[in-house]
């Protein structure tokens, strides 16, 4: 089967020849920087050079030689920055720092630093003066847009992998004020400042609906995957409120969603990692086709059969592989291998399961444990699924 067919086969509720695999194709299913270089050295390709794809989180490009050797089945397309925007990490002492296209600053420090950190945001106050006089990113820059169409069509008819696409500035509706308003304020202003917040979420919703348009008039019928992002869980709670949700952006969330359905029959892939059990239920009534990733550490989302159980018809689930705090860091490769199983046995019967970490592979995981993960997947991903040994 090829792997576009085996995607799509899962993707609708169906059973493939075997558990559709991913390493790379979104922001939040990728492999950190010094990760993927003993990935290489696991698989006899030291001496590559890494490119860095995700400034902020450091992840690395993962070359076709290494998905091909994973079974990987998908492949991204993503959005260009915009011309005039050139990204320039400078020396401040004891810390690296730049400035992305929002105008927030980052920094990370030169002595053992995995991650660049938000450290100045250019939204200081909450007055909609404020809003007026911020610098927007403009979601109708044809440079953004520029080439997509012939990278995703050659793509679709040259090579077998199912495409999933990323519109960059089309996601993160309660997660970009965090970044360049700030964590706190932001939060503070959902409640003590209405008029300002929703505002703010408004424009925000306008830009990503405008981006999501130019992208998919580019690139929508040749997408299988179409991925919306957003943060809506933390490890113990959910970040707001479900009626907060429900209020604020919930519906800006469907508007996106419905421009998304209007340009393209790729599948809807929404992202949030965290215990994000309660809000399953609305992004299921919004349209959403795929829920990324199943984080099995965080409240609510241990017990993976149950969320198959109860929501496994509506949804399909991307990621939940292996606990990504605990065991797959700090376990033995046997404990990778055995929750591995595990998760594979409760999520992938009956189709609708896509195979991938629980967001990205980080820095202290072995290229030792990812080659057990990824070759566990391959193996106990055949259907029809075995149940997982005790």
């Amino acid at each position: 089967m090829l792997a576009r067919d085996r995607v799509l086969t899962a993707l609708n509720h169906e059973e493939p020849d075997r558990v559709p695999i991913d390493l790379g194709s979104t922001p939040v299913s990728g492999i950190c920087r010094n990760a993927y270089a003993d990935l290489l050295a696991c698989l006899g390709l030291s001496g590559q050079e890494i490119q860095v794809v995700d400034m902020v989180q450091q992840l690395a490009g993962v070359d076709e030689d290494v998905l091909q050797a994973l079974h990987v089945d998908f492949r991204p397309i993503t959005t260009n920055p915009p011309a005039g925007f050139r990204l320039q990490v400078r020396d401040e002492g004891d810390y690296e720092t730049y400035y992305d296209q929002w105008g927030a600053k980052l920094s990370r420090p030169k002595a053992g630093g995995r991650y660049f950190d938000y450290v100045e945001q250019p939204i200081k106050e909450s007055t909609l003066r404020a809003l007026e006089h911020y610098s927007w990113p403009d979601p109708d820059d044809p440079s953004r847009y520029e080439g997509l169409r012939e990278r995703a069509r050659a793509l679709h008819e040259r090579t077998p992998y199912a495409l999933v696409g990323t519109c960059d500035l089309g996601a993160d509706i309660l997660a970009r004020p965090q970044w360049i308003r700030g964590y706190a304020e932001s939060m503070l202003d959902l409640a003590a400042h209405p008029e300002f917040a929703e505002a703010f979420l408004e424009r925000l919703t306008d830009i990503a609906v405008r981006a999501w348009s130019h992208f998919l008039d580019e690139v929508g019928e040749y997408l299988d995957v179409a991925a919306f992002y957003d943060d809506l869980g933390m490890q113990d709670r959910p970040l707001i409120s479900p009626a907060m949700y429900r209020r604020l952006v919930k519906p800006r969330h469907a508007r996106i969603i419905e421009t998304i359905r209007a340009r393209t029959k790729a599948k809807v892939f929404v992202h949030s990692c965290g215990a994000v059990s309660e809000f399953i239920p609305d992004i299921i009534e919004i349209g959403v086709d795929i829920l990324n990733p199943i984080q099995v550490s965080a409240a609510g989302m241990g017990d993976t059969a149950e969320l198959k159980r109860r929501y496994g018809q509506h949804l399909a689930f991307w990621g939940g592989a292996c606990d990504s705090q605990r065991v797959l860091p700090s376990g033995t490769v046997a404990e990778v291998q055995k929750e591995t199983r595990r998760r594979i046995a409760d999520l992938a019967p009956g189709g609708g399961f896509v195979f991938a970490p629980i967001h990205n592979i980080q820095d202290d995981v072995s290229g030792e444990k990812m080659l057990a993960l990824y070759r566990t997947a391959l193996e106990q991903g055949r259907y029809p699924i075995e149940r997982a040994p005790e």
